[in-house]
């Protein structure tokens, strides 16, 4: 797997692209954590977000990425 994006015919970078989808999906997360009142029975909420983040990081970035967007499947 490369580790570049192919946008049209511009590569970019595939960090930048599954964090941003993890801090979104982190996001959705903290507020229906919020909203479930689950934050009163996290000792530090902060180190929970981030541990979170990186989770979710992880996961969005070992996940397959749709064929048209590979760097090797261009014409």
């Amino acid at each position: 797997m490369t580790n570049e994006l192919a946008v049209g015919s511009v590569f970019i970078a595939a960090a930048p692209v599954t964090a941003t989808i993890a801090l979104i999906l982190a996001l959705i997360c903290h507020r229906v954590l919020i909203a479930v009142k689950l934050y009163r029975w996290i000792w530090h909420p902060v180190l929970f977000d981030t541990a979170l983040f990186v989770i979710f990081w992880a996961l969005v970035s070992l996940y397959p990425l749709p064929p048209f967007l590979t760097a090797g499947n261009l014409p």
